[in-house]
């Protein structure tokens, strides 16, 4: 039989492309009730920030803002040789 760990190699030896077209399959078969259920930490930490948000002390960003920053971090790290 294959190991968990031998689908996640051969996964990862996938192109991205393939890799994320295997995400969203997998996932489309995961019932709800099998998914993760939050820490008590990552509850508390959403409703702070749901809080600030609420109350105007945070701002929300757009998901294409923040890919454009994700990325330009890594590309600073890049150049430095360090990690994200």
């Amino acid at each position: 039989m294959t190991s968990i760990q031998q689908i996640l190699d051969a996964a990862q030896a996938l192109p991205s492309a393939q890799r994320a077209q295997l995400i969203h399959a997998l996932w489309d078969n995961v019932s709800p009730h099998d998914w993760a259920h939050p820490s008590e930490d990552t509850v508390t930490e959403v409703r702070r920030r749901s809080d600030a948000y609420d109350s105007g002390q945070m701002t929300a960003s757009s998901w294409s803002e923040v890919r454009a920053t994700t990325a330009s971090v890594r590309n600073v790290l890049d150049e430095v040789g360090g990690e994200a």
